[in-house]
This record gives C-alpha cells, sequence and structure tokens, in this order.
C-alpha cells in the first residue's frame, strides 16, 4: 500500500464491534448533536486512535477499558483525509475498551451524509425531511466511525425528534418515549452486523403502509403527506421481491424489518440500506392505472435491486471498494431474474439488452477499466459507481449463469453466501465457490472478464473448402489497438435444414475450427446474446444472418445490431453496412431493437445537413411507417405489454427523426384534448406524445408542460413534463428551462438531468453549453460535482467541433475529481463520434440514398 493510500485507510489496531449511537437533529436550525459509545478490541499497546469524521466537532472524549480505568482524549483534526486522531493521556493496552464522545454537525444540502429537504406542497404547507446517504464514505459526515466497509458491527440507534414527526431506521422500533420537553425519544433494536455505508436515519412527517399480516418480515411503504395513494404497487412488489430472493437465494431475509422509504430529493436511484431502503420518489411511488409498462418495471425492477442488496451487500459485503461490483453487479443481475420471474410479460432482459449497449460503448474505449480495480481515495470510490460495475459486471455474471446452467450458478451462488454470512469478501471467493459446484475452471475464465478492461471482438470466417467456422478473437477498440485476451464463453446457434443446434465452446488465444453439417442454413456466433462480446461475420455468414432475421431472438438481433454499429464507429465495416440491416427490419416487431437503432440515428441526426436530414426522414418513414399504419393511434384492448411499447417507439421515431406532419399533427391534438379532459391518451403513449409535441414546439407548449409540471400528481408526471422542458428547439425556450433548472421550483435531484437533455438537443445544445458556461457558479452552488453524469454523459452528443473544443478546454480548467474516469471517457467517446462524423460527412446522404436491403 502506498504512502498516500495508507493516509486513507484507517490502522487496524482498534476494532470496533458495537456502536452505541443517540443522535438529536434540529431541522429547523439545521444542525444535529450525537452522543456515541462504541465498543471496540484493541490489539496493541497505542496512545491513540484513529477514525473518520468530516465536518463534525468532536468533544468530551473518554476511553474507558472493561477493568475500569478511563482516559480522556484530545482531538486532532486530519481534514484532508477525512480523519481525527484522538490522543490519550495513558497508554491503551490490548483488550476490550468502549470509546465515549460528543458531536455536532449540521445537516447538509448536497444529498450526502445528513442532509435536509424542504418540500413545499401544494396545500402550501412546506414539509422539512431529514434523511441519510451514507454510500460510499459519508457516514463520516453524520458520526465518527470507522468508515470501511470491512470494519463490520452492530448498531444499536436512538433518534430523538419533535413528537409529531415520524423516525425510521434500519431495525425495528422497540419503545419510544416522550421526554418533558416534547421530543420523542425513539430507540430501534441492535442490528445484525453492518457496515457503517448502509446506516440510514429517516425524520419527517412520513405515513407509512400497514405490514402484510402473517408475512414473517413486516415489510411497509413510507410517504409524504398526499403521496399515501401510491405505495400499494410498491408496497406488493416489494412483498413479492422478497419472498422471491428467500426462496432463491434460500436463506432468511437478515434483518427485523423491512421498510422502502421514498425521498423527495435523493441523489441515487435507491440506496440499499439494511432494513430501509431510501429511494427518490418516482422509483417508488407510482399509479398503476396511469403508469406505462416501463415505468412500472423502473418501479419493480428498483425494488428488487435494493432486496437483492440485503444479502449480495448488506450480509454479505466487499472487503474494500475494488470488490464493489461483488454489491452492484449481482445486484443489477438478480433485479432481472426477480423481476422476470414476477413480471415475465415485461420480457426484462431484452431490455436489458439496449441498456447493456451503453456498457459496450464505454468498454470500447482506450479509456475504460476493468471491473475490478484499485481504490484508494474516497473520490476513487465515487467513481466506481459506473455502467462498467453495475451493467457490464451484471452482462458478465449472465454470460456465465447461461454457459453453466441457471441452476448450477444458483447453487454456486447459495454455497458463497452461506459460507461468508455476515462477514466479507474478495473477488476470489465468488470464484472459488462456483468452482466447487461446478467443477470448471470459472477463476481462470472469470479473471479475464473481471481484472482487464475491455472485451473481444470474436471474427467468424467460413471455410467454404472444409465447411468449417474458424473463430478467433482480438480486443475490440473503437480508435487504436487493444491489449489483451480472453477466456471466450461462445455459445454457437447451428441451424439446418432440419435441425437447430447449440454448441458451447472456449475460445482462447488461439482460432478455433468448428465443423458444421453440410446442410447449413445460418450460424449465430453468440446464441441468445448474452455473450459480453462483439461478433464480426465475414460477407457468406453475414447475408445468410440477414435472411435470418425473423428466426432470431429479439437480444440476438439487439446484438446484431449494436455489433454492426460499433463496428461502424470504429471503421471496420461501411455504414452503408448498418443501413442495410435498418432496411431489413420492416417487419420489427420488438420496440427494444427499435429503441437501439432510435439511438444510432440520433447521432446521423447530428451529423447530416439539410438534405441529410431529409433522406433521413425519408429512410425512417419507410421501416416505421407501414409498421405504424399497421397498429395505428388506439390501443386494441387485447394487445400485449410490447405492442403499446412499440406503438410508442414508433410515434417517437416518425414525430421526431422522421419529421411525419402527419404524425406531428395528430400527437399535438390528442395531447390538447388529453390537457383539456377531453380524452385520456394511455399511459403507453403519453411520454412519446410529449417528446414528439415538444420537439417541435413553441411557447405555447413549453407553457403547457410547465403548468402540468408544477401540477403534477404524480413522480411520474413532474419528471415527464420537466425532462420535455429541455427538448424543445427553441434557444429562447431553452434558457427558461435552464433558469427554471436553476430555481427553488426544480429540486437538486432533478435539474441536471434536465439540463442534459438541452445538450443532447442539436437545436439548442450550443445554447445550454454557453449557459452552463456563464452560469457556472450558480450550477456548482446548486448541484454537487458528483452529481454532474447529466451533464457528463451528454457530451458524447456534442460533435459540431467547435462546441466540442470548447467543452474539453473548461473541463480542463474546471475538474471533477469525482467524476474524473467518466469525463475522460465520455471525452472520448465524443471523439470517436467526431471522428465517424469527419468519415462520412460528405457521402451521408448518397449512402442513404443508395442503402437498400
Amino acid at each position: 500500500m502506498t504512502e498516500n493510500a495508507q493516509k486513507y485507510r484507517l490502522p487496524r489496531t482498534v476494532i470496533p464491534h458495537r456502536y452505541q449511537i443517540e443522535i438529536t437533529p434540529d431541522l429547523a436550525a439545521e444542525t444535529f448533536k450525537g452522543l456515541l459509545r462504541v465498543d471496540v478490541e484493541i490489539s496493541h499497546n497505542t496512545d491513540h486512535i484513529i477514525m473518520n469524521a468530516v465536518n463534525l466537532t468532536l468533544s468530551d472524549v473518554v476511553m474507558t477499558a472493561s477493568t475500569g480505568e478511563s482516559y480522556p482524549g484530545t482531538v486532532i483534526y486530519e481534514r484532508e483525509y477525512e480523519r481525527v486522531r484522538l490522543e490519550f493521556a495513558g497508554e491503551l493496552t490490548p483488550g476490550l475498551w468502549t470509546l465515549a464522545l460528543a458531536f455536532d454537525g449540521q445537516l447538509g444540502h448536497d444529498l450526502r451524509g445528513f442532509y435536509v429537504t424542504t418540500v413545499k406542497q401544494k396545500n402550501g404547507e412546506t414539509l422539512v425531511i431529514a434523511s441519510t446517504q451514507c454510500e460510499a464514505t459519508d457516514a463520516r459526515r453524520i458520526f465518527p466511525c470507522w468508515d470501511e466497509p470491512d470494519f463490520k458491527a452492530t448498531f444499536a440507534i436512538t433518534l430523538v425528534v419533535d413528537a409529531d414527526l415520524t423516525a425510521l431506521s434500519n431495525a425495528q422500533e422497540v419503545s419510544s418515549i416522550v421526554d418533558e420537553a416534547g421530543k420523542r425519544h425513539v430507540q430501534f433494536a441492535e442490528t445484525i452486523p453492518m457496515s457503517t455505508y448502509l446506516v440510514a436515519l429517516i425524520v419527517g412527517p412520513f405515513e407509512l403502509t400497514e405490514p402484510e399480516a402473517g408475512h414473517r418480515i413486516p415489510v411497509r411503504v413510507a410517504a409524504r403527506p398526499g403521496f399515501s395513494a401510491l405505495t400499494g404497487y410498491a408496497h406488493t412488489s416489494a412483498v413479492n421481491a422478497l419472498n422471491f430472493f428467500e426462496h432463491y437465494f434460500d436463506i432468511p431475509y437478515p434483518g427485523d424489518k423491512l421498510d422502502h422509504v421514498a425521498i423527495p430529493d435523493f441523489a441515487a436511484g435507491a440506496m440499499e440500506n439494511l432494513g430501509c431502503i431510501t429511494y427518490r420518489e418516482e422509483a417508488l411511488l407510482i399509479d398503476p392505472v396511469q403508469s406505462s409498462p416501463m415505468e412500472k418495471m423502473e418501479v419493480v425492477s428498483t425494488i428488487a435491486h435494493e432486496t437483492a442488496h440485503m444479502w449480495f451487500g448488506d450480509m454479505v459485503t466487499m472487503r474494500w471498494w475494488n470488490g464493489l461490483w461483488l454489491n452492484e453487479a449481482f445486484a443489477t443481475f438478480m433485479q432481472l431474474l426477480a423481476t422476470d420471474s414476477l413480471h415475465p410479460e415485461w420480457d426484462v432482459w431484452t431490455n436489458f439488452g439496449v441498456h447493456r449497449a451503453y456498457a459496450f460503448k464505454i468498454d470500447g474505449l482506450a479509456s475504460t477499466r476493468p471491473i475490478e480495480y484499485p481504490v484508494v481515495s474516497p473520490a476513487d470510490a465515487q467513481g466506481m459507481f459506473d455502467v462498467l460495475t453495475y451493467e457490464k459486471g451484471a452482462s458478465v455474471l449472465r454470460m456465465m449463469e447461461q454457459y453453466l446452467s441457471p441452476e448450477v450458478f444458483r447453487q454456486g451462488v447459495k454455497a458463497y453466501l452461506n459460507r461468508y454470512r455476515y462477514g466479507n469478501t474478495e473477488t476470489q471467493d465468488l470464484w472459488n465457490s462456483l468452482e466447487v459446484v461446478s467443477g470448471q475452471p470459472i477463476r481462470e475464465v472469470m479473471e479475464s472478464w473481471v481484472f482487464q478492461g475491455g472485451y473481444p471482438l470474436v471474427r467468424a470466417t467460413w471455410n467454404h473448402e472444409r465447411h468449417e467456422l474458424v473463430l478467433t478473437q482480438k480486443p475490440f477498440r473503437y480508435d487504436g489497438e487493444g491489449t489483451g485476451t480472453w477466456k471466450v464463453p461462445i455459445v454457437l446457434g447451428i441451424h439446418t435444414r432440419t435441425t437447430d443446434l447449440s454448441q458451447s465452446l472456449l475460445l482462447g488465444p488461439e482460432s478455433v475450427s468448428v465443423a458444421v453439417d453440410e446442410d447449413m442454413e445460418w450460424l449465430m456466433v453468440n446464441r441468445g446474446g448474452w455473450g459480453f462480446y462483439r461478433v464480426a461475420y465475414d460477407e457468406v455468414l453475414w447475408q445468410r444472418l440477414m435472411a435470418a432475421l425473423p428466426e432470431m431472438t429479439a437480444l440476438e438481433r439487439i446484438s446484431l445490431a449494436d455489433d454492426i454499429w460499433a463496428e461502424v464507429l470504429a471503421d471496420e465495416v461501411p455504414l452503408a453496412q448498418a443501413v442495410q440491416l435498418w432496411h431489413s427490419l420492416g417487419d420489427e416487431t420488438e420496440p427494444d431493437v427499435w429503441n437501439l437503432i432510435f439511438s444510432h440515428m440520433m447521432l446521423l441526426d447530428r451529423i447530416a445537413d439539410d438534405k441529410g436530414r431529409q433522406l433521413l426522414a425519408k429512410l425512417v418513414n419507410a421501416v416505421a411507417g407501414p409498421l405504424f399504419q399497421r397498429l395505428g393511434w388506439t390501443p386494441r384492448d387485447d394487445e400485449d405489454v410490447k405492442t403499446g411499447r412499440l406503438r410508442a417507439q414508433m410515434v417517437r421515431m416518425l414525430g421526431t427523426l422522421g419529421a411525419n406532419e402527419a404524425v406531428r399533427s395528430e400527437a399535438k391534438a390528442r395531447l390538447t384534448a388529453h390537457f383539456q379532459g377531453q380524452t385520456s391518451l394511455s399511459p403507453d403513449l403519453i411520454s412519446a406524445v410529449v417528446d414528439v409535441v415538444a420537439h417541435n414546439g413553441g411557447e405555447h407548449e413549453w407553457e403547457e408542460m410547465y403548468r402540468h409540471f408544477q401540477e403534477a400528481h404524480t413522480p411520474q408526471d413532474a419528471e415527464r413534463y420537466l425532462m420535455a422542458l429541455g427538448k424543445f428547439p427553441d434557444p429562447v425556450l431553452m434558457t427558461r428551462t435552464f433558469s427554471l433548472c436553476l430555481s427553488k421550483e426544480v429540486r437538486i435531484q432533478d435539474g441536471l438531468y434536465a439540463i442534459g437533455q438541452g445538450l443532447q438537443n442539436r437545436q439548442v445544445a450550443d445554447t445550454t453549453w454557453t449557459l452552463l458556461e456563464n452560469e457556472w457558479d450558480a450550477v456548482t452552488a446548486k448541484f454537487p460535482s458528483y452529481m454532474m453524469h447529466p451533464v457528463v454523459y451528454a457530451l458524447p452528443t456534442i460533435i459540431d467541433d467547435s462546441l466540442a473544443e470548447r467543452t474539453i478546454q473548461w473541463f480542463r480548467a474546471h475538474p471533477l475529481p469525482e467524476m474524473a474516469r467518466q469525463l475522460e471517457q465520455t471525452m472520448e467517446l465524443q471523439r470517436v463520434h467526431r471522428h465517424f462524423a469527419h468519415r462520412v460527412k460528405g457521402q451521408l446522404a448518397n449512402i442513404l440514398r443508395s442503402s437498400r436491403a
């Protein structure tokens, strides 16, 4: 460990076993005070203790031995490394001791540590809520502690609050006593051993659902007043998710209760605090009658993700932040398993193929990182929360599960959780458990995926003379040469005139030849689409694939479309090959295939001149128009979930890129009728219609959407209309949207997302960026730098050379330490898009005109 790394890590001389914490927040003054007692074990003689603490004032420090002697302590603050050093007059000898101290702090507004949120209700009443967010390294902002994942201890917490407020924490309430001053002392049961980043303290005027009668674990949903009607769907989903995981893991839920709490201002999507999960309101509260399947899927998936964490992360925890993927990749993988089991009609694995595409994109860059990499500082830990930890990690797990078989994989996971219950682990511990159960060299295979960045491009070549498929691998890179080789678990799909065969193999650095029956009609190298690698087919195999598109699964077509687009960006194949594929999808009925292709077409829209845009619109109408004609505007009573999503996707494509005046006019008329209460738009369709109207709207439409944002009855409606305000084509309206985002009307958690919409909007990107430059001080005063990802992730859509160079120079002068790696990646992706734009500029119209199926 380097000297710098040692400064960020705590010594192991003192180990905490039990925290007893009493915290009294003052919501009006935005302060809190606390008393702390920690039972610790000292292993070596020492005259000091080093703990983590940030922006806390410590006093009354005393160490007491189990034998009775005690020593007062003095406090030295080591602010640069977020630590305090407690020095004692006497020597602390090995054995059991108790540390006691008092502390004071400020309730923050930056959505980390212990922070306060003020919400103005529709009735004019102002609500004040205090909540915590400790991951990754912010428990130290709430109480002095050993704020590292492997310092697990139990927690006995007491909150002292106004008598009319609800207080929630990680365990069940065991007593509630109101003192003479009218303060309620709420004592919670002692928790299981857990890491400090999982501590939860919630104080506010919450309303809670009743636990389900007869259920072993009390499950509740908490929401602020006025939102209780939106808790029912979440409550049912939470119970179902808990039941699923107890059955899948065959291990009882490790806590004594499970609350799901909606917080009005929340930086992340949700947080897996043991027994007290916190959420953005739109990720938990929903009206199932007025919501689309995708909005319901978001709620169910988020609940499933956080519930899975109760085992993966809370009960069994990574030893240090380099192993974060053990928490997050598994929770992402498990949320998909659970959601697919609970709602097979949503086909979440196909939808995940679109989310996985962004992980592929980032992992194809020179600035990618391994899934697991060294973490030194708190900023390094914060940087782990990205698409490579979540989506790539989950994709690699799914690839391995499909290769081993779901049941073998499940047995390995169960063995891992049982062996390390309540403990901390390294990545190798998981591989060992899977190897024992499967009898296969899991460590050798998986280490090539976890400990090096990137992934392979598998080349598939047809040897006609020998009737063989020849497979080779090389690192995929959009620009330049990559390094490394992988143990690639390949599943071949070989389709003959009479049979449909699967064949599994491991592809290493050497080429592999596979004999194929002479009556082979077509074959797919990544059968099922589960593999986290790209495939490049030679011309013979490619043309056979084009003829077999209807016979593939939707995820296979997503993989095919994404692979070709990546090869186009990398200048491996011509753009005309991707356009040929688009033309071949006239009968495609999978909304997620169109969702992915729409994102590819959007990049062409950024590049094209007026003539090119006309031809792109013509292409969109050619492939989407006939399909939409068959679907029509009005849903049928008997149609399935995907049909409604497909209709919405066709409306969005035709009304934006397709410049289809009939669709635009009808969308505007239908939204007007919906606003006036004359007719109601289906939940499936409303977001697409709002997007189309905003894309072509003016001041009147902006005012209408702003009004509906103000008057929104559900979190989903508020989010929908706020995001729409960043999609208008008029720079004057974008300026109004930007000002709105800086105002108190828009919560901290939401404002940057609307600004990010403006950056992705070709017509107002320059205006939005200029506003960011001019108002940077105001932006950073409201929005913490660690929340800048909506701005950072929008940068690759800026491909105009002049504007792109401004973004590069700006962030050189205004770095974002907690997003340094993501910023480097998105800037590189911006360069990839710009190089592609330079290659096709001047040729785009001809390519679109001449490319046909």
